[in-house]
């Protein structure tokens, strides 16, 4: 792992410090967005992407629905647009079809700019492929959906500006799942015949376990988030961060971020047991895949202009 972790900082530290000129224009890819299912289960997709118009204000584009297969990369992007935006579909192990929603942190939160909406109204069954200008689009697959559509949640926008970005999710049929669209969970007929009060007691009791089951899931992830950047943040990595904008600290909880939230569990857990038994940070990390541990640094690093 030494030698990996030294190679990878020197990559870094050429891409942050040296930049060769024209070497950018050369590797652009254009507007590629890689989306990796490192899970164990099919991972669908919805896109939404802009691009600012040759005549004047923007065009948008929808399309649904596509699939990333596990252990498969696609190119999510539209072709021709500057933007794209992008919602996730999959079915756990139990058959219960959800919208989970995937937060990166070098990505675009929905919700905060126009390009990347937090909810659109996407079919329930069919699927769609529709452009027109951004006002169109957006008052189009606006909730409230009509029938056919349901309110689907967005997880993350990217403006790929030529880098080619790659994401990797974990797509896994051991997720827990609230059932889309809502409107698909239909009572049994001994349930109908049961008082409304009881129904909504019983509804109440069901979503507060889904609530406490969320809650200690997130607990859990932060506490591997944190054991993980502190080993990175005493660790021969800082050495990449002289020369970028993020400290130790936020780069490194970038890092522990990607690798809890898209690296197999099996590899987490193996890199807190490492960390409990106070092993070094060549045996904790080594445990992730060199071109792996490349591209969260990459990605969570920007270079000092």
């Amino acid at each position: 792992m030494r030698n990996s972790v030294a190679r990878i900082i020197s990559l870094v530290l050429l891409a942050t410090v040296a930049p060769i000129p024209g070497y950018a224009q050369a590797f652009d890819h254009g507007n590629s967005v890689d989306v990796c299912n490192k899970g164990d289960i099919d991972l669908h997709y919805v896109a939404f992407g802009t691009n600012d118009s040759f005549f004047g204000g923007y065009t948008a584009k929808i399309s649904a629905w596509h699939t990333v297969e596990p252990g498969d990369c696609e190119d999510v992007a539209l072709s021709g647009y500057e933007t794209i935006a992008l919602g996730f579909l999959q079915v756990n192990n139990k058959g219960v079809r959800g919208n989970p929603v995937y937060v990166l942190e070098d990505a675009t939160s929905v919700g905060s700019t126009e390009w990347a909406p937090a909810l659109l109204c996407v079919p329930t069954n069919d699927r769609l492929s529709d452009d027109d200008t951004h006002g169109a689009i957006s008052q189009r697959y606006k909730p409230p959906c009509e029938e056919g559509f349901a309110e689907f949640k967005m997880s993350f926008g990217v403006i790929p500006n030529g880098n080619w970005p790659t994401y990797n999710l974990n797509a896994r049929g051991s997720d827990l799942l609230m059932p889309w669209p809502a409107s698909s969970i239909t009572p049994s007929a001994s349930e109908t015949r049961t008082s409304s009060s009881s129904s909504s007691n019983a509804m109440s009791n069901v979503e507060i376990a889904a609530r406490i089951l969320l809650g200690a899931a997130k607990g859990l992830e932060d506490g591997k988030i944190r054991q993980i950047a502190s080993v990175c943040e005493s660790s021969i990595l800082t050495m990449a961060f002289a020369f970028s904008k993020e400290g130790p600290t936020q780069a490194c909880k970038c890092i522990a971020t990607n690798i809890v939230k898209q690296e197999p569990a099996t590899v987490v857990s193996g890199m807190i047991a490492d960390i409990e038994a106070d092993r070094d940070f060549e045996t904790v990390y080594g445990r992730v895949p060199e071109a792996n541990v490349e591209g969260y640094l990459e990605s969570c690093i920007t270079p000092l202009n």
